[in-house]
């Protein structure tokens, strides 16, 4: 009786401290994301930092997405008119950027000409896109199933804008709207926790 009631005993105790241990790892996860900021840039100069081959280490690989619908650098024929990186890594690194120039009539053909020639993918239905707003027209775009979209679009006045949305498990634990003017993202784009494209993907 004395070992039944010493093994019950030991079990009991075992789960206590296992349930405890496990309270405590979840509390420190959830400690440690708290802990993590979202990093802000929007200084054009630094461009290079964040995009292409000479991008620092932790954005040198982006989930292994193709960026090159980006510029490579920012050069003397593009003037930016507006620029931002966001990135978050709590547990899984995640990446916001847009960029929008405006180029000469020269270096615009070219520019245009480039990205026409990109092998871009199907991307709608993919997170909920169907398409991009009236005034835009799409110029190149690179999807990943898993991880998100990279694009460029044409905008009038010589202006072309370029954006890249990259997450894990299919969806931002930013506030991504807060990030970048909704009218860049595709109709119906939904990266938030709960949206639909994700949970279809998971329930396969």
């Amino acid at each position: 009786m004395k070992v039944i009631l010493m093994i019950t005993t030991t079990i009991i105790s075992v789960f206590l401290i296992r349930l405890l241990l496990m309270g405590g790892l979840a509390k420190l996860l959830s400690f440690d994301s708290q802990r993590t900021e979202v990093y802000k840039d929007t200084d054009i100069t630094h461009y290079q930092w964040y995009i292409g081959k000479n991008a620092k280490k932790e954005y040198a690989d982006k989930w292994g997405m193709d960026e090159s619908i980006f510029p490579e650098s920012i050069t003397d024929n593009m003037n930016g008119l507006d620029y931002k990186m966001v990135y978050y890594n709590p547990w899984d690194a995640q990446y916001l950027s847009y960029l929008v120039v405006e180029y000469d009539d020269t270096s615009y053909e070219e520019e245009i000409q480039r990205l026409e020639q990109y092998d871009s993918k199907e991307y709608k239905g993919y997170f909920g896109a169907r398409g991009f707003r009236d005034k835009y027209q799409l110029l190149a775009i690179e999807v990943d199933p898993d991880h998100g979209l990279i694009y460029a679009l044409e905008e009038e006045n010589n202006q072309i804008i370029y954006v890249e949305l990259i997450f894990c498990n299919y969806f931002y634990d930013i506030d991504y709207q807060d990030e970048i003017d909704i009218q860049y993202l595709p109709i119906g784009f939904d990266a938030t926790p709960d949206n639909e494209y994700r949970q279809k993907r998971l329930n396969r």
